[in-house]
């Protein structure tokens, strides 16, 4: 008999999710359709559960039942997961080869790629220009969105309602004695920030003698996906990027935006 696989305690918080997990890995075999006798069978699991859980699924989208065989596949929700997740990494790919051309025009700069979470900007990618003096931070780094040039560039492209949850949520755990603009005149920012296309911060309270030019990706929606930033130190040798990088990250940007949201070359127009 097979052994039961399923983990307990503390380990398994939630049986239910994890035999459903256990039904969709069952479809990484070569066969496209299962059915109910071959998956209690391969999981050990009762056929009323295999039901069950199927039923879920087939509600959810993620599995699917053919109305020949009555046999089950994947569903349309597991192909836009992979979906997702692919563009993730060509998005992580392409970011990094674009904020490499970047640094290389302009060699004491460092790029970034950041995404938001909550209220906070992440940087994922730090990549360095070949200059000898050069700003980074780690991947990992964490920083309050409001507060970076960054995170207010992937703020202003979130609807107000969750703009105004986010904000003010991180606020009031975790300003500190850190000073805050009034909402009005951060939202009047974000506003100027959607109007030109970019952010930037010429040093000022939260980052003296640092200049930062950031951009958003975005996805077919108009939602920020990721951030684009360069940093550099400022001083009259870097006077010219104020002007030059805005329109290097956000021709950056454009680039990347078309990759990510053309359909995939296996897709079909409706």
């Amino acid at each position: 008999m097979r052994p039961n696989t399923e983990a307990t305690g503390s380990q398994a918080p939630n049986l239910t999710v994890d035999r459903a997990l256990r039904v969709l890995e069952a479809f990484l075999v070569d066969e496209a359709q299962l059915g109910v006798v071959e998956l209690s069978r391969q999981l050990d699991l009762d056929r009323s559960v295999i039901h069950r859980i199927l039923a879920t699924l087939v509600r959810r989208q993620f599995i699917e039942q053919d109305p020949v065989s009555r046999r089950y596949q994947i569903g349309l929700r597991v192909w836009e997961l992979g979906q997702r997740y692919r563009a993730g990494h060509q998005l992580r790919d392409l970011a990094e080869a674009e904020l490499a051309t970047t640094t290389r025009l302009h060699p004491y700069t460092t790029g970034y790629l950041s995404m938001l979470d909550a209220g906070d900007v992440v940087v994922v990618t730090p990549v360095r220009g070949p200059g000898p003096i050069n700003l980074y931070s780690d991947p990992g780094t964490r920083m309050l969105a409001e507060l970076t040039t960054t995170g207010r560039v992937l703020l202003a492209w979130l609807p107000e309602a969750q703009l105004d949850a986010v904000v003010n949520q991180h606020r009031r755990t975790e300003l500190g004695e850190l000073p805050a603009i009034p909402f009005e005149e951060l939202t009047a920012e974000l506003a100027k920030i959607r109007a030109q296309g970019y952010g930037t911060n010429r040093g000022g309270p939260y980052a003296p003698g640092i200049g930062t030019v950031a951009v958003a990706i975005r996805n077919r929606e108009g939602q920020a996906m990721a951030g684009l930033t360069i940093d550099f130190l400022i001083g009259p040798q870097a006077e010219q990027l104020w002007d030059t990088l805005p329109q290097e990250l956000m021709a950056s940007a454009a680039r990347i935006e078309h990759v990510i949201n053309s359909p995939h070359p296996d897709s079909t127009a409706d």
